[in-house]
Formats: C-alpha cells, structure tokens, sequence
C-alpha cells in the first residue's frame, strides 16, 4: 500500500492492489483480439485449433501477430513474438475496421500503411501488458479522500504499479490544486 497525506491540505491517497480486478479481456475498447489454445489464456473464440484459426482468416484482418507462451512465477503469460524460432502459442488480431475505428480513420491508405501498422503494435502491446499485469495481480485501485473522510475520487482497475502511482499521483495533485485555488 502507498499512502500520502497532505495535512495542510487536508487530503490523503492511498493506492493498494485491487482485490477483484476486471479483466482487461473483457473491455469493449480492445483494438485486439487474442486467440490462443492454451487454458485459461486470451479471449473466448470459437476455433477448435491453430489449423482452423488459419482456415477462418480473412482479408478484413489488417494486422496480426505471432504470441509465444513464457511462463512466470505466476503462471503463464503470452508475449508478442519476434523469432522464427519461438513457438506460437496464439494469435493477436485486429480488423481493418477496428483499426480504422480505433485510429479515427476513413481507409488505412498506402502512405499511411506502415506508420498504422506501427501504432497497431504498440497498441496490441499495451493490451497484452494489461492482460499480464491482470494474471499476475498487479492491478491497483486508488481512493482520495479529505479531513472529514469524504471520498473525494476513486478508481478501480489501474494495470501495472508504475501507471497506477501515475494516475494516482496527477489525481491527487489535481485536488490539491484545487484546494489551493479554493484557498
């Protein structure tokens, strides 16, 4: 747990671990799908094996890669793979019109292919983060409260410690920008 407490200004963060987080998986804001054959591991789909996943692959998937399995303390977790030597354990995907929609774009057009392509990895890189700091209990939530105990802010489902305290810490920083401009 990570606390501070501002006296003067009478507000305190406290930022700890998010005893029932949601699974990032799930959100509807995904750009990705992930696809994979190994328990309890990536999204719900209806493919039987790799062989049928590659069978069902049409020409609306704009972006795709590779993920291998690397096992953890935690269990295992999927990584983008960058070898030919690593064996694929599944699939990240995205359409072309979730990627158009996710970019804010009318047509993914030539001169703007590989710049896309680059956004999209980074993009599917974050969501597979998400989704491994959720495996491994490194999801936090933060409360702001003031002198009389009033929550004043709250947020669940923050994935990852650094991007939470960061989160936290401009949020509380905001109140205590506000405070001083109430003065």
């Amino acid at each position: 747990m990570f606390q501070i407490r501002d006296t003067e200004a009478g507000l305190s963060l406290s930022l700890g671990i998010e005893p029932k987080p949601r699974n990032p998986r799930f959100a509807e804001e995904n750009v990705f799908h992930v696809v994979s054959w190994i328990s309890r591991l990536g999204d719900l789909h209806e493919w039987a094996s790799p062989e049928d996943f590659h069978a069902a692959i049409t020409s609306n998937i704009a972006a795709i890669f590779p993920l291998y399995r690397m096992e953890t303390k935690k269990g295992p977790i999927l990584l983008r793979s960058y070898s030919d030597n690593d064996k694929i354990a599944g699939y990240a995907f995205a359409t072309y019109e979730r990627l158009c929609m996710a970019f804010g774009l009318d047509e993914i057009t030539p001169a703007i292919l590989d710049d896309t392509m680059e956004e999209a990895e980074a993009v599917c890189l974050g969501e597979l983060q998400a989704y491994d700091d959720f495996i491994s209990g490194n999801v936090y939530r933060y409360e702001i409260m003031n002198a009389r105990g009033d929550c004043l802010e709250k947020r669940r489902d923050l994935y990852g410690e650094e991007h939470a305290r960061h989160i936290a810490q401009t949020a509380f920083d905001q109140h205590l920008y506000s405070v001083a401009m109430d003065g």
